[in-house]
């Protein structure tokens, strides 16, 4: 009974380099892009699985790849999968917005990778993939399942909230204004501001420690929690309130200036902390695991096996 509810045979099932089991053995692949004038309106991203790679730049329109991936047991399953892949633009006074979709989503990916305005505002609500956005000075909302979120050189509110995966996010400048929330439940929080910058920090983990690393903070509040840990801190005067949550990960604060938020969160093994709260942490629980502005054009690429 088992195998009559299975889509196709065992050649379905397939695995990436490194062991993950993915559905299909052929994968089917094109990239459509596209191009819009945001004018002032946030630029939404929604739907689906696959990776976001955005970079701000001096430009005014976003010039977007959305690289469709399907997959099957043959190339013609797999086509079939990728020609029900749709980008459904809309846009409105208030936001611009790309919608992802599929006829099969299980077998159904979009890669979308990029430049923007830089001074673009981004909302991105997908299911699952890995977020980098680098050098986008407007706000960025992050809101999906599964997978990392890399943001580097922000210099608006963030707000991201993930399911599973490590979130960091390096300030190049922290707005005066704006609360924001870090929030993901199983994973590790990296957060990068300047020691010149002003804000309220909240941070929380039910599992894990609370690192401090080259910044001054005052008014420190310390409360161990089970195997985790609450800190309240003040960098500066007045500032926003940055919240950062994790239910199973460790809490990093560190000092970054412009010309590092680039490089990757240091690890508290080979970096040196100037001053460090640890949390009692027994064995780590098991993680759970075409509007008259736009311009369009399609290009084909070759069917991959895996």
């Amino acid at each position: 009974m088992g195998m009559a509810c299975q889509r196709t045979g065992e050649s379905d099932v397939t695995r990436t380099g490194d062991g993950v089991l993915r559905l299909g053995t052929v994968e089917v692949v094109d990239t459509v892009a596209r191009a819009v004038a945001p004018t002032g309106r946030p630029l939404v991203l929604e739907g689906l699985r696959g990776s976001v790679d955005l970079t701000g730049a001096d430009q005014t329109t976003a010039d977007l790849s959305f690289v469709r991936r399907g997959r099957g047991d043959s190339r013609e399953a797999g086509q079939s999968v990728l020609e029900g892949i749709s980008i459904t633009e809309s846009g409105t006074e208030a936001e611009y917005t790309y919608t992802l979709e599929a006829e099969e989503t299980d077998y159904a990916a979009v890669d979308i990778q990029g430049q923007v305005p830089r001074a673009a505002a981004l909302r991105i609500d997908r299911l699952s993939g890995g977020v980098h956005i680098d050098g986008v000075d407007g706000a960025l909302t992050i809101d999906h399942e599964h997978g990392d979120v890399d943001v580097q050189q922000a210099a608006a509110p963030v707000e991201a909230t993930i399911r599973n995966g490590d979130l960091q996010v390096a300030f190049r400048s922290v707005p005066a204004e704006g609360d924001m929330l870090l929030e993901t439940a199983n994973g590790d929080i990296h957060l990068g501001l300047p020691p010149s910058a002003a804000a309220q920090v909240d941070a929380q983990t039910d599992v894990g420690t609370i690192r401090t690393q080259g910044l001054a903070f005052g008014a420190e509040q310390f409360v161990p929690i089970n195997a985790g840990a609450r800190y309240d801190a003040q960098l500066g005067e007045g500032g926003p309130t940055i919240e950062l949550r994790t239910q199973n990960g460790s809490i990093t604060l560190r000092s970054v200036t412009p010309s590092d938020t680039t490089e990757s969160a240091p690890e508290p093994a080979t970096v040196p902390s100037t001053d460090t709260i640890m949390a009692p942490q027994p064995d780590a629980a098991p993680a759970d695991t075409m509007s008259p502005d736009t311009m369009q054009a399609d290009t084909t690429a070759a069917d991959t096996t895996s």
